[in-house]
């Protein structure tokens, strides 16, 4: 646990906005990506509401969260069978990152 300090005149502690409409519209898109299958439309949405809330909890920017998911996908070409190609895939991600990152 954090070792905030605790204002002496009893205010609240300054809590984090977040944006809750933006949260219940990427849970809904996740709820409505995965409909007709097996599960309910409220199941679908408390599992949406989970993910757009760590996601939100992140504080990560939508370029930051890409270009994490491009590194990990550079990673994960190095367990790729010999029989695959790599090569234009991974200059293709760096790239991208590149471009990200200017």
């Amino acid at each position: 646990m954090p070792n905030t300090p605790v204002p002496a005149a009893g205010e609240a502690m300054p809590r984090p906005s977040y944006n809750r409409a933006e949260i219940m519209n990427a849970a809904h898109r996740y709820a409505q990506m995965y409909r007709g299958r097996d599960w309910s439309y409220a199941y679908l949405l408390k599992h949406g509401l989970k993910n757009a809330w760590a996601v939100a909890k992140e504080g990560l920017t939508p370029a930051q969260r890409r270009a994490e998911a491009i590194r990990a996908e550079i990673e994960a070409l190095a367990y790729k069978p010999a029989r695959y190609d790599i090569f234009p895939t991974k200059l293709r991600l760096e790239a991208e990152l590149s471009a990200l990152a200017a």
